[in-house]
């Protein structure tokens, strides 16, 4: 069920104005602007729209060197000036991800969701924010984490499982400094088992991959959202995410998250 999917998104799409609790309107307009330019292909990049204000655009996979271009520039906003960072993603990378995670932490970072912010993205940006905001036509949306199930895959190698097992402890470090309920991902994990009753909260028309959480479960795992101007709701999630490309199969959920 949550696995990666690939997804081809029709991101330059004209959007309202938007804005959000912390960010300057004028650095909002040039890091949207910069990212209407830009097709879904184009590689990862971040740039620096104020003095404050990261701009980070991770279509396409992340690499080492938007992971260290990222940090670099976190770096560079003066102690004691809280940065925005505003992004778009669909993921990548684990490792990657909770590095810069660990760098929202270090800084106490407010993040600010546009258009989509998808998989590691939602992990390990979105979750660890001191603030977290969802900008106007955009979405949250999770697919589960690293779990000890992976391990047992026929097709890990002892190195393989090493490796995994070594993420998996920094994961649950990760979770609990942002205070995040510490089992979130092994509980989307069970959801992959067949017939599972709590999924007829989902939607029976589809293969469920990826999930927006509702403000109050996110809210209760330790994650409130500061600002959604985002979709609330099943069917108007499923009419935001067909304007970005094909179908995905999004589940809405606001039921109590607990193993």
């Amino acid at each position: 069920m949550f696995r990666c999917c690939a997804l081809l998104l029709a991101l330059a799409l004209p959007s309202a104005a938007v804005a959000a609790d912390g960010l300057d309107p004028a650095a909002t307009e040039r890091c949207v602007a910069w990212m209407k330019e830009r097709p879904s292909s184009a590689p990862a990049e971040v740039r620096t729209v104020a003095p404050d204000t990261l701009c980070a655009d991770f279509t396409s996979s992340l690499t080492s060197e938007s992971r260290d271009a990222f940090l670099t520039q976190m770096a560079n906003i003066p102690a004691g000036i809280t940065p925005q960072v505003i992004v778009r993603s669909l993921g990548g990378d684990v490792e990657l991800g909770m590095d810069m995670g660990d760098a929202i932490l270090d800084r106490k970072a407010s993040v600010h969701a546009y258009q989509v912010c998808v998989s590691s993205c939602a992990n390990y940006l979105f979750l660890p924010a001191r603030t977290r905001h969802v900008m106007a036509d955009s979405v949250v949306l999770f697919h589960g984490g690293i779990v000890p199930r992976m391990k047992k895959l026929p097709d890990v190698t002892a190195e393989g499982r090493q490796r995994l097992q070594r993420n998996i402890e920094r994961q649950d470090a990760f979770l609990r400094r942002a205070s995040i309920y510490p089992q979130l991902f092994e509980w989307m994990d069970r959801l992959n088992q067949p017939n599972l009753i709590v999924m007829r909260h989902c939607p029976t028309d589809r293969k469920i991959t990826l999930m927006q959480l509702s403000d109050a479960v996110l809210a209760g795992i330790g994650a409130p959202v500061s600002s959604n101007e985002g979709p609330q709701g099943q069917e108007a999630v499923d009419a935001l995410v067909a304007r970005y490309g094909p179908a995905m199969a999004v589940c809405y959920w606001d039921h109590p998250v607990k193993l």
